[in-house]
């Protein structure tokens, strides 16, 4: 379990300690602060609520429903209960407490502070208590880590940062390590049921539409700075400075029907990449959204490239 806290460590604004922890890991050298903030910090923040709300941003339901977890066990709030790195400490916690409550050692009973602040709070005693805790450490898996873990590592393919590639394959096999160890229910943790599907710019308009497009749970896919400079270049249109979304809006004005198709073959990259990665329904989500969003944009490719041969 120390593996998870480390890797989330990891995902942080680099430090003298990161060196020495990615050396334990067999990572290559940890980045420096520049690379993690081209990287990291301005292309792929970790917090599930980026990767999971109807919005794509940081906030909201998704992290309320974190803060609300950490309350059920009775932890210290959190400034930011659903970023990887503090959800990944509470996974390594549980796996530890439950250890100590099914050897009936000081966990069992009161309270400990851990290195991330929190308290260390048994459920109660002996197996009764490892129990309530291996469910714990469960629904923390199935409903703020496995629904969007394999889509975040998954945008780092790619990233050019040898480090992070590493980092995030690494923690890969630790999420799959986790979840082989525990009991997961076969249903879509209550993230994933209702977030809706990508708008469509014919019904719901071209804004709604866009914002959907970078959305990850809307869209199936992750679109980050780097793809629409890629974008960008492979249709030689003018990359907007600024946020993604004007940047994004600027390439449909320019090239509506290639940037359609670009990003129809964008998404159907993705739902290769994130099939059969983790657990079943999830990975199924996830690519039935990505096919979705593919068929959608190359519906409308199809239809700017007729508009645009009927103008004289």
């Amino acid at each position: 379990m120390e593996l998870l806290r480390a890797l989330g460590s990891l995902i942080e604004t680099p430090s003298e300690e990161h060196g020495a922890v990615a050396r334990v890991l067999g990572l290559p050298s940890a980045p420096t602060p520049a690379v993690h903030g081209r990287v990291v910090a301005f292309q792929r923040r970790p917090c599930a609520s980026i990767y999971l709300g109807a919005d794509g941003m940081i906030g909201g339901e998704v992290r309320d429903r974190a803060a609300g977890f950490r309350r059920a066990l009775k932890l210290d709030a959190c400034p930011e209960p659903d970023h990887l790195a503090a959800l990944l400490a509470l996974a390594a916690g549980l796996g530890e407490w439950r250890g100590d409550e099914a050897a009936g050692g000081a966990g069992a009973g009161g309270a400990r502070t851990e290195g991330d602040g929190t308290d260390k709070r048994g459920a109660g005693n002996g197996n009764a208590g490892a129990l309530l805790l291996a469910q714990a450490r469960a629904t923390l898996a199935w409903e703020h880590l496995s629904p969007w873990v394999r889509p975040y590592l998954a945008s780092f393919e790619g990233c050019g940062s040898p480090f992070y590639e590493a980092w995030a394959t690494l923690l890969e096999r630790a999420m799959d390590a986790l979840e082989d160890d525990l009991e997961l229910p076969d249903y879509l943790p209550a993230s994933l049921r209702d977030v809706p599907k990508l708008p469509d710019p014919r019904a719901d308009g071209g804004e709604a539409f866009a914002r959907g497009l970078l959305a990850p749970a809307r869209a199936g896919m992750v679109v980050t700075r780097d793809d629409l400079n890629r974008l960008a270049g492979d249709l030689g249109l003018a990359c907007r400075a600024g946020e993604r979304r004007y940047a994004l809006v600027g390439f449909l004005s320019q090239d509506p029907a290639g940037t359609l198709a670009w990003l129809s073959e964008h998404a159907g990259r993705w739902a290769e990449r994130l099939a059969g990665r983790g657990p079943r329904p999830i990975a199924a989500w996830w690519t039935g959204r990505a096919t979705a969003a593919a068929g959608l944009l190359a519906q409308l490719a199809e239809e700017a490239r007729s508009v645009a041969g009927a103008v004289p």
